[in-house]
């Protein structure tokens, strides 16, 4: 049942934003609640039109386009490092934030008994990259396991605490993908820097998701196919000047030894990987040029509404957890616009909570991985394309799930 209090939680867009959406974010199944940004964020109707229209651009030419026509990816680059206020020199344009964790991690990480600190909350692409390097290379990987109730100071004083003398790198995600937790990192990043050791920032979910400062950290990776809407297979890496010379290629294309040997800090021979998809750029830089256009601190407010209701909402229902940061810190510091909420299996008619949700009711949601039973929890993300509607429907039909 809905409280007095979560019914005046204030959600709602001003007229020029509620327009915007109406108009970008149309799809055409209207009768679909998409609530997985997280995961893979739905396209606007700009951003569908510049890779329609890039695809008949180089079908004129396909050879010019797709090998002669540098500017594509270059306004690309020139548009983030906008958005991210950084270098654009120090911006590397990748197929995926996978990749760019690949790039550096593998270059970072070279002798037998090099050591890696990361927290038990990073996303499985990071963990098969190293255990793929822990079996060819005899890494070793150190593991701060992130418990309910965990600060970031504590996070962070934990992490310190396993560096040895064999510590290469400490890799930390800006938004955990499991809850939404935002933890502030300076007081880590900072202690890093005294000791001489990388701070490696796992930016997935960052990117059109609030404040995100990338040039905070001398590595930052991220991703355009999430809360910013754009392509997907399109992520990006910042690599500061002094770690560009250190990087070594897991992937290798014409060009790649020309281009270090006239510059070495030239990162774009690393993006040299055979026949590209350079479409995808004239798609992200449309998203860029949208999200940039939006009133930012207003969407940002409206995400954080999204996410109060909802988390106001979930800890009404008998028997269902939140997951950190939520139950225990109601103004939401640390919350990003994703939340994560769980019950035992028995609290459940339906043993998968994200089957039975689009099998009944076309809501499409993400399982709540840090649980045994995913089944039993979902992840929703407030993206700000989501209405209030859309949040009560879900939550009509999540009661009528509970025993």
């Amino acid at each position: 049942m809905r409280s007095d209090v979560s019914a005046e939680i204030p959600v709602c867009l001003d007229e020029r934003h509620s327009n915007f959406v109406r108009e970008e974010f149309c799809p055409d199944d209207t009768s679909v609640s998409y609530l997985n940004w997280g995961s893979v964020g739905r396209k606007p109707e700009s951003v569908l039109a510049a890779v329609s229209q890039g695809w008949r651009r180089l079908n004129n030419n396909p050879t010019r386009v797709t090998y002669l026509e540098d500017d594509i990816k270059e306004t690309a680059r020139q548009s983030l490092a906008e958005l991210l206020k950084v270098d654009k020199e120090c911006l590397l344009l990748t197929d995926s934030t996978t990749q760019a964790l690949q790039l550096i991690l593998s270059s970072m990480l070279t002798r037998a008994g090099d050591e890696v600190i990361i927290t038990s909350r990073e996303h499985g692409s990071s963990r098969t990259i190293l255990r793929y390097l822990e079996d060819t290379r005899g890494i070793r990987v150190r593991t701060y396991n992130i418990e309910a109730g965990c600060s970031t100071e504590q996070m962070s004083l934990e992490l310190l605490n396993l560096i040895t003398g064999n510590t290469r790198l400490v890799l930390v995600s800006e938004i955990d993908c499991y809850s939404g937790w935002r933890p502030e990192l300076t007081l880590l990043n900072e202690s890093l820097k005294l000791l001489d050791i990388p701070l490696l920032v796992d930016g997935a979910h960052a990117p059109g998701n609030g404040l995100a400062r990338p040039g905070r950290y001398p590595l930052w990776v991220g991703a355009g196919h999430k809360w910013l809407s754009a392509p997907n297979s399109t992520g990006f890496a910042l690599v500061s000047r002094d770690f560009i010379p250190l990087l070594n290629p897991v992937w290798l294309g014409d060009g790649f030894y020309e281009t270090r040997e006239a510059e070495i800090y030239d990162l774009r021979r690393f993006e040299y990987k055979g026949n590209p998809d350079v479409v995808k750029w004239l798609g992200l830089t449309e998203a860029v040029r949208l999200y940039q256009s939006l009133d930012r601190e207003h969407i940002d407010a409206y995400q954080k509404g999204l996410v109060l209701y909802l988390r106001t909402r979930l800890m009404l229902m008998d028997g269902l957890r939140v997951r950190y940061p939520g139950y225990h810190n109601p103004e939401g510091e640390e919350q990003a616009s994703m939340i994560t909420f769980h019950a035992k299996p028995e609290r459940w008619k339906v043993t998968d909570l994200r089957a039975a949700f689009w099998e009944d009711h076309k809501i499409w949601i993400q399982p709540d991985f840090l649980s045994p039973h995913p089944g039993s929890g979902g992840r929703i993300s407030c993206h700000y394309s989501v209405t209030r509607d859309e949040l009560d429907r879900f939550l009509n039909a999540l009661e009528s799930y509970l025993n």
